[in-house]
């Protein structure tokens, strides 16, 4: 299908990740040297400069995918390399002839030539839109994960240039309040704000080699609790708009629940139980995995011991990826259920509506170790992750 509209397109450039939206072709822009980069995401050029959007999917799209999913991956590609103007083709990965199309995509773009899927670097990219469909957002930290030991320029998975700036100001907030936890002495504040610079260090600075040297850490397994620690911080400072989006939901869920009480069969009853259930659940195991990376860096900053920085690196990869799928799960949640708020000119998901949406959604963020034993009442007041 045909973008015409340049300004729909022109709203997508963030120039890298974001949990909704992987731009490349703003990638391009803001590091001009990467079409030259010997490690690139794609092998084609032309996809190497698309959009890759995480689309909620509106009931008349349904009959376009062979997915039970609520959320799908949409390819943006751009009619132009430079120039949005001129609009863009795009169709949904998770489409039964997606890759038909998007040969023929690439036939109109670039002109005929052999048959592309004969090609063994059509191949690869092949396999590397099906990772992005599989992952459940676009975080750069979370990709990461999702490709594995494969080597990719990582500008390529590099956090978009609006929220870096603002992630980097969260870090050194946070390292701050870290060494107030553990004392407030100014030799622990300065050693907070040395940790945050290094973790924004490139790999072959010289303070990060030093800091491994001193823990006595093989080079992999440092860089892997680097990576992860960062990704936690990435997510403790995404999750204050989770927990707005999530206060709003419950509010309308309960909301909900009065309008069901006319009911003679209570339809609703039962999913919002389990929706609720389900929140309470990820929520506190969210809690706990935040609790234990905070006991475990303020034991660093507050002892000075390498044994406890080296725990807390060899710890933080796991808590990451704990952290991680809670958080992409519940966001997704909360962003499914604005969408269908916003479709509603009441600005609000009807009865009849909910009557369809709830069970799917809460079936799509419970785990199978889910229980209704977590006190609510905490859940309720609902602080900022960030603090304590």
């Amino acid at each position: 299908m045909l973008i015409q509209k340049p300004n729909d397109l022109k709203r997508l450039v963030r120039g890298g990740c974001s949990p909704r939206v992987l731009d490349l072709y703003g990638l391009h822009q803001r590091f001009p040297d990467l079409k030259e980069s010997p490690k690139p995401l794609f092998h084609n050029d032309r996809l190497n400069r698309c959009f890759l959007i995480k689309h909620n999917l509106r009931r008349h799209e349904a009959s376009f995918v062979y997915s039970r999913r609520s959320i799908v991956t949409k390819l943006v590609l751009p009619i132009d390399r430079h120039d949005l103007n001129l609009g863009a083709f795009w169709m949904f990965l998770e489409s039964g002839n997606f890759e038909t199309r998007l040969v023929e995509f690439m036939g109109r773009l670039d002109g005929p030539e052999d048959d592309p899927t004969l090609n063994e670097q059509f191949i690869d990219d092949m396999e590397t839109l099906q990772i992005l469909s599989r992952s459940p957002s676009f975080d750069p930290y979370l990709l990461k994960v999702q490709f594995g030991s494969r080597e990719i320029d990582p500008r390529f998975l590099t956090l978009n240039h609006h929220d870096e700036p603002q992630l980097r100001a969260f870090v050194f907030e946070h390292m701050a309040e870290i060494g107030q936890l553990a004392t407030s002495g100014k030799t622990s504040q300065k050693k907070s704000e040395r940790l945050a610079k290094v973790l924004f260090e490139e790999a072959e600075s010289q303070a990060r080699d030093q800091l491994r040297y001193a823990l006595h850490m093989v080079e992999s397994e440092f860089n892997e609790g680097v990576y992860g620690w960062k990704g936690i911080l990435y997510y403790m400072w995404s999750a204050d708009t989770l927990a707005r989006s999530l206060t709003q939901l419950l509010t309308d869920l309960a909301t909900l629940e009065r309008e069901d009480r006319v009911y003679r069969h209570r339809p609703l009853q039962r999913p919002i139980i389990n929706m609720r259930d389900c929140i309470r659940v990820r929520w506190d195991e969210l809690k706990q995995a935040r609790m234990t990376y905070l006991e475990t860096v303020a034991r660093f900053v507050r002892d000075g011991e390498p044994q406890s920085m080296c725990t807390l690196l060899l710890r933080a990869p796991d808590l990451f990826r704990s952290i991680g799928d809670h958080v992409a799960a519940l966001t997704h949640l909360t962003t499914y259920w604005t969408y269908w708020k916003r479709q509603n000119r009441l600005g609000r998901v009807t009865h009849e509506d909910a009557c369809q949406l709830l069970p799917s959604l809460s079936s799509a963020i419970a785990r199978e170790d889910d229980a209704a034993s977590v006190d609510w009442a905490e859940f309720a007041t609902f602080q900022r992750l960030r603090t304590g």
